[in-house]
């Protein structure tokens, strides 16, 4: 019985997601100039486009790099749906036995997944083959919407590795490279993206986890503070973090 009723009337039958905008699906297929199922068609693919969850993956050389370089992102991201995963390279067990623990706990506090490997600091040069297999394997077997890794100028040898390999491993996302001031005596951020008090709370609640790293001169929260605020007054906001794109995949975007 149902293939005798009218067309739009069968199709609203299939598509009760559609139901309570039926008239206005019809009135744009009429000035668009298509019929009502390729309208139909077309609303449900970007229907299925906007459910479908975004991930996010962040290189970070060592535990704690991720937080520092873009742990108010991390922690908007996941609040805004993101299934966000973080790479550690490097744990430095032999030096700070709790880093893995309180990477750990980092994590649990941002919402995010994570994996350490088993890398070792300082010479990631050394092993730079390795490294890109590590992360062509993970790119081959994840599809991320964006990476986040270190900057292109960031000095330290372990952060350039990093990041010259996710560009070979990473070619079908965005690739964004997150700052550490002390490591970037010049860097060219073109990317910003806008925080909230809360997020920029939940970024030093994260860092706060790190007690094996709380001698370094930069990490307290005055100074964490004063990175975001910079940023954010650069784009007319509270707070932000800055990047430098990479690599932009605009079709992930529009």
């Amino acid at each position: 019985m149902a293939w005798k009723r009218k067309r739009e009337q069968y199709l609203l039958n299939i598509t009760d997601d559609f139901a309570e905008d039926w008239k206005k699906l019809k009135d744009e297929a009429k000035n668009e100039d298509v019929n009502v199922s390729e309208a139909l068609r077309n609303a449900v693919i970007s229907k299925n486009k906007s459910r479908k969850k975004k991930r996010a993956l962040v290189l970070s050389p060592h535990t704690d790099d991720a937080e520092l370089g873009c742990g108010g992102t991390i922690a908007k991201m996941v609040e805004e749906g993101w299934a966000v995963h973080v790479l550690y390279f490097s744990a430095v067990s032999d030096r700070y036995p709790d880093l893995i623990d309180e990477a750990a706990k980092s994590g649990d506090i941002l919402g995010v997944t994570h994996e350490v490997l088993n890398f070792h600091t300082r010479f990631f040069p050394r092993d730079r083959q390795e490294i890109l297999q590590a992360l062509y394997d993970h790119s081959k077997e994840n599809e991320y919407d964006v990476v986040f890794t270190p900057t292109t100028t960031d000095i330290h040898q372990d952060h350039g590795v990093v990041t010259s390999e996710a560009k070979r491993a990473f070619r079908r996302c965005t690739l964004l490279g997150y700052e550490l001031p002390w490591n970037n005596l010049s860097v060219a951020l073109n990317c910003f993206i806008p925080l909230k008090e809360k997020h920029v709370k939940k970024k030093i609640l994260a860092l706060d986890c790190y007690d094996s790293q709380k001698h370094n001169p930069y990490f307290n929260e005055k100074f964490f503070r004063s990175v975001v605020k910079m940023r954010g007054i650069q784009l007319s906001c509270a707070y932000a973090e800055g990047f430098e794109a990479i690599k932009v995949r605009l079709d992930q975007l529009l």
